[in-house]
């Protein structure tokens, strides 16, 4: 009887044990006759990672006083993004798309780029913009600004917070 009890708690002890084990603590643990993981994340990354934290992102853009808040659940939705460069498919190439979207993010922070290749051009979109309006006026701040003389707004699937 002692015994049983033993056993049912010994179980009960290891699947609370798992259950509790964060995506981390299984990369890193060691098993026989495999190699050991160690990872070195901040900690506000780990709870990302292991979804303790919900993603908030808060921007201010210096000439004004608006608030660029990003809370919620991420979604897909059909949208717009401004292709600021595309080219062919070299590392060269590659590396003035992520320059192009590099000026982009110093200008403009509150907005993503999107750096990507498809077979066989390199090419950096930025912005999640749901109407076109928005995109347009986005495309007009970077001509003024002459960041992209040759950008074009193209449809995509975007990312919205519900």
């Amino acid at each position: 009887m002692k015994r049983n009890l033993f056993l049912l708690f010994a179980i009960l002890t290891c699947t609370i044990t798992m259950s509790a084990q964060t995506f981390t603590d299984h990369l890193e643990s060691k098993a026989v006759g495999q190699g050991t993981v160690t990872v070195h994340q901040d900690p506000i990354l780990e709870d990302m990672v292991n979804g303790k934290k919900q993603f908030v992102t808060e921007k201010k853009e210096d000439k004004k006083d608006a608030s660029y808040t990003q809370t919620g659940k991420k979604i897909k939705a059909r949208g717009y993004r401004i292709q600021v460069y595309w080219g062919g498919s070299t590392r060269a190439d590659k590396t003035k798309a992520q320059h192009a979207g590099l000026r982009i993010s110093n200008k403009f922070p509150e907005l993503q780029t999107y750096t990507t290749f498809e077979s066989p051009n390199w090419r950096c979109r930025v912005g999640d913009f749901v109407t076109y309006q928005e995109a347009t006026d986005y495309l007009q701040k970077f001509k003024d600004a002459k960041l992209s003389q040759g950008a074009i707004i193209v449809k995509s699937e975007v990312f919205i917070y519900q």
